[in-house]
């Protein structure tokens, strides 16, 4: 018969096996296929922005405008994926701040009061006195992903907008496939 001890001791012992052979197998350094999409996804955003601001900036409508500010609006994200959208606007923000060179000036955004939608860059503008000129933004830049499905097959598509703040027309407009093609 076993005895009282040497049944919790194997009962133990099973116990931190089993812990063990799961903690193994839940280490597993392979990302899952989750994790490779939403990275491909977001590598292909960061390709087809570049592409895209391009594409706009070589416009003759947005040529017109040389020496425009660009007021960044938050990336709107439409699809079913998680997507960081602070990141991507600031990918988008500073994108757009090294191809457009000195042409065109790029900020984010600014809310009615003239504070940026990223506290962290008002605070700054407030530390550093009055001396800093600021020019506000004559055109916004709006972006959005968004998700196409038809029957298996799903496409992302970056859309560029470009409204004149003054009038509320929009100047310039872009769809840009993330899988490759331009739809």
């Amino acid at each position: 018969m076993v005895g009282p001890t040497s049944l919790h001791k194997r009962l133990l012992s099973a116990l931190v096996f089993g812990f063990l052979a799961l903690g193994a197998g839940g280490c597993n350094s392979t990302p899952t296929p989750a994790t490779n999409a939403k990275q491909e996804l977001t590598t292909g955003i960061a390709t087809t922005a570049k592409k895209a601001l391009n594409a706009m900036l070589k416009s003759p409508k947005v040529q017109q405008l040389q020496g425009a500010v660009f007021g960044v609006v938050e990336m709107a994200n439409d699809t079913k994926q998680r997507l960081d959208t602070a990141q991507l606007t600031q990918m988008l923000l500073k994108t757009l701040q090294e191809i457009a060179g000195s042409k065109f000036d790029a900020v984010k955004t600014f809310d009615d009061d003239g504070q940026s939608a990223d506290h962290t860059i008002g605070g700054a503008r407030a530390l550093q006195g009055p001396q800093i000129a600021t020019r506000k933004p004559s055109l916004f830049l709006d972006a959005s992903i968004v998700q196409r499905t038809s029957g298996q097959h799903t496409d992302y598509i970056l859309v560029l907008d470009v409204i004149k703040i003054a009038t509320g027309l929009q100047v310039w407009n872009g769809e840009f496939s993330i899988n490759g093609e331009q739809p």
